[in-house]
């Protein structure tokens, strides 16, 4: 059980920063898309494909501090379902 809860410092440092940069990416296509265009269309086009798997790990990353804390069964539950998500979301994986 220590080993998992040091693990849930390191994850909730990771996910700090990833939840900071998100919401970086966030404000600068929405800025870019509703006041000033000022990037181009193939950049931006490649800045919102980062952006929808960006929140999607920060909230697994979010989600694995938290599972730390509760315990090894919840843990292996929460990374069972973590990696169905993740497949999910990369059908190319799953072929």
């Amino acid at each position: 059980m220590l080993v998992l809860r040091n693990f849930s410092k390191i994850f909730t440092v990771i996910g700090q920063i990833m939840a900071f940069l998100s919401v970086v990416l966030l404000g600068l296509v929405f800025v870019n898309d509703g006041i000033v265009q000022f990037l181009p269309s193939d950049f931006l086009n490649t800045l919102r494909t980062i952006k929808e798997y960006a929140v999607m790990f920060t909230l697994i990353v979010v989600g694995f501090s938290f599972a730390c804390r509760r315990g090894l069964i919840l843990f292996v539950l929460y990374c069972v379902l973590a990696a169905a998500v993740v497949g999910f979301s990369f059908p190319a994986l799953l072929v």
